[in-house]
This record gives C-alpha cells, sequence and structure tokens, in this order.
C-alpha cells in the first residue's frame, strides 16, 4: 500500500541523513585536530602523548628511558624517604643568548656533530631526583623537527684546583621528541626512569649530548651588561657557575676525558661568556640538613648595627652587621674540635684557626640577591682537615651546615633565600 512504501522511504532518507551527518561530524573533528596536534606537537591517537601533552608556555613533559645501566643497578621507581623539601637548582636567568640570531660567542651552537655539554650543580643535602628541564631551539630553515638527546650525570673530579666532570655515576637517559615548527623553542620537562634518582650532597654534573649537525641549539644563558659576573677584592672574575663541552668520540690521547671550558677565552671579562646551560634539576630531600651540633646560644638583641669588622667572640662571628652568626668545627683524623674565632676580615668575612695549625679557614658571605636570590657562601681552606660551617640567619633564626672534606674549599655555595 502506498503509506507503508512512504514509511519506508522516510525511513531510508532519515539514515542517510544520519550518516552523511556522522561523516560530516567526524571530518570537522579530524580538521579541528590538525592544528591542535600542531600547536602541541603531540598525536591525538596516541593517549599517553595526550596525557603527557605540552603547557601553555611551550612545556613539554616526556618520558626519560634509562639507555645504560650500571651492572646490578636497578632502575630507580620513585622518591622514597622524602622530608617534601624541594630544591630547584638552576643556573640561568630564563633570557637564552644563545637563541639570538646574529649573536656573537654563541658556544653552545656547533657543527662539529656529537658534542656534549655539561653544567655543574651543588646538591645541597641527601637528595632524590624528581624532574628536570633542557631546553632547545629549532632554527629558521631547519628541516628537520627530530630532537634526540641524551641526559648523563658525572661526579666531580677536581684537576689543579679546577672543576671537571669525571666518572659517570648512574644511568645514561636517551630523550627522543620533537620541535614541530622552524624557530620555536621547546624546554623538555623529563620524568619517567629518571625520577627517584639518588644524588648524594656534593658536586655534581649534568651532561647533554645531542648532533649538532641536527642543527639544534642547545639554550645557553651568558653574562650580559645587565647580568655581570662577580669580582672579588682583587678585581679578579668569580664565576658563580661552572660548564664545560667536548667533542665525541673523545680520542685515546684527550686530557681530562676532552672536557674544555668555553670561557677560557673570556674568564677575565664580566659581561662576555657563558655562564649557564639551559638545563635545571628539581629535586626532593632525602634526608634533611644535618642541624649543628651543639646550637648558637641566644644572639645579642643588641649588636652594633655598623660594625666595621666581623665581630668575633666566644668561637662565633657575626657577619654582615650582625645577620650571620658563623660557628666553624674541624677534625684531626680522630675527633672534631671546635674551631677558634681568629680575626674579621669586613663586615662579609673572617677568619678561624684550626688549633695549633694557626689560621686556617676564611668565611665569606656575598650578597647574590639580585642575581641568584640568595646569599652565597665562600669559604677557603688553608688546611688539610675536614672541617664543618655551621651559619645561623638571625633575621629568619634557620640554620645551615656545610661541609669541607679534605680540605676542599667551598665556592658559591647557596646558603640562605635572600626573601627570608
Amino acid at each position: 500500500t502506498p503509506v507503508p512504501h512512504r514509511k519506508g522511504k522516510t525511513m531510508r532518507s532519515t539514515n542517510r541523513r544520519i550518516v552523511r551527518n556522522l561523516i560530516c561530524l567526524t571530518a570537522l573533528f579530524v580538521l579541528a585536530s590538525v592544528p591542535l596536534a600542531a600547536q602541541q606537537g603531540i598525536d591525538l591517537l596516541d593517549a599517553e602523548q595526550v596525557l603527557l601533552g605540552g603547557s601553555s608556555d611551550g612545556t613539554v613533559t616526556v618520558r626519560a628511558v634509562a639507555a645504560e645501566a650500571p651492572t646490578g643497578v636497578d632502575v630507580p621507581t620513585g622518591v622514597v624517604q622524602a622530608t617534601h623539601v624541594r630544591d630547584e637548582l638552576e643556573y640561568d636567568d630564563g633570557e637564552f643568548e644563545t637563541f639570538m640570531e646574529g649573536g656573537a660567542n654563541l658556544e653552545p651552537h656547533s657543527n662539529r656533530g656529537m658534542v656534549e655539554w655539561a653544567q655543574r650543580f651543588v646538591v645541597r643535602a641527601d637528595s632524590a631526583f624528581v624532574s628536570g628541564r633542557v631546553c632547545f631551539q629549532r632554527p629558521e630553515g631547519d628541516l628537520s623537527r627530530a630532537l634526540d638527546f641524551k641526559l648523563r650525570f658525572y661526579q666531580n673530579d677536581p684537576v689543579a684546583r679546577v672543576d671537571y666532570p669525571g666518572r659517570r655515576s648512574g644511568f645514561a637517559y636517551t630523550v627522543e621528541t620533537d620541535i614541530r615548527r622552524a624557530g620555536d623553542i621547546r624546554c623538555v620537562l623529563l620524568r619517567g626512569d629518571l625520577v627517584g634518582l639518588s644524588l648524594a650532597r656534593g658536586t655534581h654534573w649534568v651532561g647533554i649530548e645531542w648532533n649538532t649537525g641536527t642543527r639544534k641549539r642547545l639554550a645557553g644563558d651568558h653574562y650580559t651588561s645587565d647580568d655581570e659576573a662577580e669580582t672579588n677584592r682583587a678585581g679578579e672574575v668569580v664565576h658563580e657557575t661552572e660548564v664545560r663541552y667536548r667533542t665525541l668520540p673523545v680520542p685515546e690521547e684527550a686530557l681530562i676525558d676532552g672536557w674544555r671550558d668555553p670561557r677560557a677565552n673570556a674568564a677575565n671579562l664580566t659581561t662576555r661568556g657563558l655562564k649557564a646551560i639551559g638545563v635545571s634539576l628539581l629535586v626532593e630531600r632525602t634526608h634533611a640538613v644535618d642541624p649543628e651540633p651543639t646550637p648558637d646560644p641566644t644572639p645579642d638583641p643588641t649588636p652594633d648595627p655598623t660594625p666595621a669588622d666581623a665581630t668575633c667572640a666566644g668561637g662565633a662571628c657575626l657577619l654582615e652587621d650582625g645577620r650571620f652568626r658563623v660557628r666553624t668545627r674541624y677534625s684531626d683524623g680522630m675527633m672534631g674540635h671546635a674551631a677558634e674565632a681568629t680575626a674579621g676580615l669586613g663586615g662579609a668575612a673572617a677568619v678561624f684557626g684550626f688549633g695549633d695549625a694557626g689560621p686556617s679557614l676564611l668565611v665569606r658571605m656575598v650578597d647574590d640577591c639580585d642575581g641568584s636570590g640568595y646569599w652565597m657562601l665562600y669559604a677557603g681552606s688553608a688546611s688539610d682537615m675536614t672541617y664543618s660551617i655551621a651559619i645561623r640567619d638571625t633575621t629568619s633564626d634557620s640554620l645551615m651546615r656545610f661541609a669541607g672534606i679534605g680540605g676542599d674549599s667551598i665556592r658559591g655555595a647557596m646558603a640562605f633565600v635572600c626573601s627570608n
């Protein structure tokens, strides 16, 4: 009959419209997804990439996979025994002069093939790795978006009182990601197998290896007229950071494993030369900083507001107009002893004596609030004895303790946050 015939035709037409609408919706979804994927640099069909996608500031999170591991050592699985006190270790100011077109002294940009650059880090307490950041740029005209690099940790190896990366410690991690558009900057946030890696208190180096033939530029922060290197009282340049580089593979006859100082020709300049590479670490302390065995007595509530020299009495010295109370101890190999506060040298420094050895340790506090945001500690040892330095910030009643092993000096340790 006519009625059923019209009803069947109507149903078929409705089905066709539904199918067409679904096709249109699918096409619109695909077209909308393409620019989003291009913007974030991710594959929307890859669930892991969607979950780890980029942020609004261009930073992308990737998983670092352990490529090399010492025999018999397990891959870390997470932060353990944490005190929930986190330290961010960063030496650049976020202004990467290496990314400036036509800029001079762009040391990390090289066409030598495989290279490795390393940054020195000072870890204040036994810690576990939480995350890291490495920044690269893809220059204009670069036809490849691939960004592959390796990250390694090295122990510190002083040679003639100059720090260099020494023996590898822990793993080597491989990172494979990309920079979607030429001219873009990508800061890679590293997690994955790196999380939980133990970092003992002291000095470490973090090395970044990549093929410069891909034309990718590692971020680098330079000293400038607005961010000058400090000088000491003798007018000598004091670098708060250290950077090294080498070409790979390393020749067998190469000294110091092929590591070189990029500031060799600009070491005495305050407004030129590489300050740091674009690498930072976030670590979580597994053990709090050791407290001082014998706490300081309550400081004099009315210290001399403008002393010409550091005030020293009773084994302690007050530095920086009484803000910092400093005590030191030393070990003769059998037992520890309190050091004698010998003399003050201006309001920022003092000398301590190790028993019969006489003046043995110079302690100096440096205001770097406009730079790193910290009061920095410098200590110069004139003895081979192990020593410790306890410093109390009387404005916040916070205490920090630093150790020198075998007479090592302490250079530019971040002691107290200036906001305190």
